[in-house]
């Protein structure tokens, strides 16, 4: 079993090898560090960073480096978890449950069209006005969020709606 090859997750030993974390960190690898006996993990991670200490079971080492990848992903595509937070890129943006609900299809679907209709439908399961200005509104609000990590709601005019990077 390949462990890491189109991923590129990169092994560091901890600390001995900190400068090789930075060049991680400066070039956006994904990075697993190797946490020598007796050394204290590092305080702070970034994202795209896990830490193990050997001796790690096979399967435990091929588990951190598929999480590690599934993080790579944000790089490119936008993700919205069931906790209600937007993860792109190297930001994140906590998101109302009424945020949550219109921006699902929208990331579902990213970088295609979402019809205002499917929009109003999800306005009016969740209770809230589905009315036209209250479309509007609520995607007025949620392009305020979604510019924190990068993102924009384009109007395709008479259509609807797509997600895209600013």
């Amino acid at each position: 079993m390949k462990i890491d090859t189109k991923n590129r997750v990169k092994f560091v030993r901890w600390p001995a090898e900190s400068d090789k974390r930075e060049q991680c960190k400066v070039r956006g690898h994904l990075c697993l560090l190797v946490v020598e006996h007796g050394a204290a993990p590092p305080e702070h991670l970034s994202f795209h960073e896990d830490w193990v200490r050997p001796p790690i079971v096979r399967e435990d080492l091929q588990a951190r480096v598929r999480q590690l990848a599934a993080r790579g992903v944000l790089k490119s595509k936008p993700v919205l978890d069931p906790a209600g937070i937007l993860c792109f890129k190297d930001s994140s943006v906590t998101l109302s449950l009424t945020q949550c609900e219109m921006l699902a299809p929208l990331v579902a679907r990213y970088g295609q069209i979402i019809y205002r209709a499917e929009l109003r439908d999800i306005l009016e399961r969740s209770g809230a006005s589905s009315s036209s200005n209250a479309l509007d509104l609520h995607v007025m609000r949620l392009r305020r969020r979604l510019q924190m990590v990068g993102l924009a709601v384009r109007n395709v005019w008479g259509r609807g709606f797509v997600l895209e990077p600013v």
